[in-house]
């Protein structure tokens, strides 16, 4: 992930996904913090995750029930 105008950014909804998709992700730059939230359709453990480095990572499964990505795991590797 990569921030709009290279620059540091919030994720709270993604589109798409069928009923039990996986999704990783993953900062693409240090120096662009990604903040994931659950402001949209991300139902996380915690209110928030930052993405602040490429070693960071976040796995999200789909709920087609209610439209939303459910956190499996997150790693943060600083």
């Amino acid at each position: 992930l990569d921030g709009e105008g290279n620059a540091a950014d919030d994720l709270d909804t993604i589109n798409g996904g069928v009923d039990g998709m996986l999704l990783v992700l993953r900062s693409n730059n240090a120096a662009r913090d990604i903040t994931l939230t659950e402001s949209g359709n991300l139902k996380l453990s915690s209110s928030s995750m930052v993405l602040s480095d490429p070693k960071d990572t976040i796995m999200l499964i789909y709920q087609a029930g209610g439209s939303y990505w459910t956190e499996i795991s997150r790693s943060d590797n600083q």
